[in-house]
């Protein structure tokens, strides 16, 4: 999350719709927290605003993935690149979230693009990993199904809200829904996390993040969505998670 992009949303005197922008109906509010379809089994480098991790093991491996990240061009014009110290803190949460169900996500090589915002804080981030048969075949296990998934989801997610809450601001109960997503891959899992942040006497501001996770051969393609106010518009999340993946 952008802490500073919600400080001026909370700070303007507008409308929290007006803040949010980018209304679109919610995804199901089953009490399991991830969707999934199952059909079978940093050196940085820049490229079109991608940004790689350091030391792959498979350099071609990092640069397929380079090749697969969100880039401008894949976004609407009035999305712009956030700042460095501004990029939302996904390889953080999914890695919480991931150690809590006992998944590696040692890859052979991968990529993150930066975070891309529309307006004062709508957003969206793209990662992409290689990764070995074995271990990708076990996390995809673990994201079909696991028992632990519920709490570890819950517990992951309730983190990252914390931790990137602006100073002073009061985190609300965190639910962790499925969300409605077309199967992309082997396996497509998505989630959608909903809470409220309370801000030092400002407004109570409504918070939608989803993860949405595709599995397809050695190829792991992560993407994350906030939006304040209302969740992330569903056709445009759509067609940026179908863009990254067909280029894995």
């Amino acid at each position: 999350m952008n802490p500073r992009g919600l400080v001026a949303c909370a700070s303007i005197t507008v409308l929290l719709a007006g803040c949010g922008g980018d209304a679109d109906s919610p995804g199901g509010g089953s009490t399991i927290p991830v969707s999934t379809t199952v059909t079978g089994p940093s050196t940085s480098a820049s490229a079109q605003g991608a940004t790689t991790t350091t030391a792959p093991v498979d350099p071609a491996k990092a640069a397929l993935a380079t090749a697969a990240i969100l880039r401008a061009a894949d976004l609407p014009a009035d999305f712009k690149e956030q700042l460095p110290e501004d990029d939302l803190d996904q390889d953080v949460t999914f890695q919480a979230l991931t150690t809590c169900l006992g998944v590696s996500t040692r890859g052979l090589g991968s990529a993150a693009s930066p975070t891309y915002v529309r307006g004062i804080a709508t957003q969206v981030a793209s990662t992409v990993e290689y990764i070995a048969m074995p271990s990708v075949q076990a996390m995809a296990m673990a994201f079909g199904g696991s028992e632990k998934l519920a709490s570890c989801s819950k517990e992951a997610f309730t983190a990252d809200l914390k931790r990137n809450a602006p100073e002073g601001a009061t985190v609300g109960a965190v639910e962790v829904v499925p969300l409605d997503f077309p199967q992309l891959g082997q396996l497509t899992s998505a989630s959608r996390t909903t809470t409220t942040l309370q801000l030092p006497g400002g407004p109570s501001i409504p918070i939608t993040q989803d993860l949405v996770i595709v599995f397809k051969g050695e190829a792991v393609s992560r993407l994350t969505f906030l939006n304040p106010g209302a969740p992330f518009p569903s056709d445009l999340q759509r067609t940026l998670v179908e863009k990254v993946v067909s280029r894995t």
